[in-house]
């Protein structure tokens, strides 16, 4: 299925010229001294640069538009922020681009990292409540189902009103 968000936003990319080094030299003293028309020209001159780098992180991954958010923020904040009035080139502009996105994919593998964890508890749980309801002839207390899974049981029953809220909301 193709993603018409992207297609759109690199149709879109291909109408706007690319600032050269020489431009970027004469605009960032400008953007940095609030001028908006050089900041509207640095972010929109650079903007493929976020393509590129969402390009190269959205591999085998599903959120390449989120990934251009990240990067066109970072985009602008470096073209009006002055930590980096410095040290403005476009080297130091690709790193803060590739540095908010590598921010994402770390929180979004984190996120996913701690579904799995929440999936596998909660498969667990009820793997040990089955078998406790067969064991025991009735449905076991979060005190029984912790202590045979070796956790607190004020966790189990956390994690069975997380379960229970998520199939209220299917």
């Amino acid at each position: 299925m193709p993603d018409v968000s992207r297609e759109y936003y690199e149709r879109e990319l291909q109408h706007i010229s690319r600032c050269t080094e020489e431009e970027m030299e004469s605009l960032f003293p400008q953007a940095f001294s609030g001028n908006k028309e050089a900041v509207s020209r640095l972010v929109e001159g650079n903007m493929y640069r976020v393509r590129e780098a969402a390009s190269w992180f959205s591999k085998d991954r599903p959120y390449f538009m989120d990934l251009v958010q990240e990067g066109n923020m970072a985009l602008f904040l470096f073209v009006t922020s002055e930590e980096y009035y410095s040290d403005a080139s476009p080297y130091r502009m690709d790193a803060a681009i590739r540095e908010a996105m590598e921010n994402f994919v770390s929180e979004e593998e984190e996120s996913d990292r701690a579904k799995n964890e929440l999936k596998t508890m909660l498969n667990v749980i009820d793997e040990v409540t089955v078998r406790l309801t067969e064991e025991l002839g009735r449905e076991p207390t979060a005190e029984e189902v912790a202590a045979k899974i070796g956790r607190d049981p004020s966790d189990v029953r956390y994690l069975l009103r997380i379960a229970l809220s998520a199939v209220k909301k299917d």
